[in-house]
């Protein structure tokens, strides 16, 4: 936890759709009235502090199991809030949608989280694959990156010039992609993938100007990876949900 906090870190519950609206709401601009509600224990925590940019980094294949287990060091110690993210699809579509557009259902609406705030004065980026940028960025500022390293390596350039900077960390969907049944012990490369990203993260939070606020916002990944695990850790990872761990850089 950050030095304004003690052992009493805010742990709230909340809808995934409600997050583009804390994010408006977070960086003073209007909110569209048929959105969800922002998240406002959040912005009871935050806005008064002042918050200049934001900065959304992306994990696939993370969530309340992952960081119960294998506890990545800077995560845990810095984290200021952290909310259990409910949704009917916790997968990446479902975040995306839920975080660009506010759900399934407001699409129709011509609602868009990067071009609302655009329209609205302030500057946004969104990091990610070619493939997702072409779906969701709706015409904003975006960069194309197919690695983790490459994300992060953009992510020193762009995050502390934005008001809203969207970062995608990828790499379990390499993992997928090369088969679990191919890896020697795809758990053992799953907590190395979540310490080497924690690092990572870590490091760009220390390069933040004051003022700003850093979540790690998790989805269950594009496809579904099963890791075996056994017993009760594999009900607790089915029955994990996705979070978002936010972070005040005074």
């Amino acid at each position: 936890m950050s030095q304004q906090q003690d052992e009493t870190m805010p742990t709230l519950e909340a809808n995934m759709s409600s997050l583009p609206a804390t994010l408006l709401q977070l960086l003073n601009v209007e909110t569209p009235s048929f959105l969800p509600p922002a998240i406002q224990p959040l912005i009871d925590l935050f806005a008064p502090r002042g918050i200049d940019r934001i900065i959304v980094n992306l994990i696939d294949q993370f969530g309340l199991f992952e960081i119960t287990i294998h506890k990545p060091p800077f995560l845990i110690s810095q984290a200021d809030a952290l909310v259990l993210l409910s949704t009917s699809n916790p997968y990446l579509h479902g975040v995306l949608f839920n975080t660009f557009f506010g759900g399934f259902e407001f699409e129709p609406n011509g609602f868009h989280l990067l071009r609302h705030l655009q329209e609205h004065g302030k500057s946004t980026v969104f990091v990610g694959r070619e493939k997702d940028i072409q779906r969701y960025d709706g015409g904003t500022p975006s960069i194309a990156k197919s690695t983790d390293m490459a994300t992060w390596i953009e992510a020193a350039k762009v995050i502390n010039r934005h008001d809203l900077s969207i970062l995608h960390y990828l790499d379990f969907e390499e993992l997928h992609a090369k088969g679990v049944k191919s890896v020697k012990n795809p758990e053992e490369l799953s907590e190395k993938l979540i310490r080497r990203t924690d690092k990572w993260l870590k490091n760009s939070f220390l390069q933040l100007r004051s003022r700003s606020l850093y979540i790690i916002l998790s989805n269950h990944g594009r496809y579904k990876i099963d890791l075996n695990y056994q017993g009760k850790a594999g009900e607790w990872r089915s029955a994990s949900v996705p979070l978002a761990i936010c972070m005040y850089k005074e």
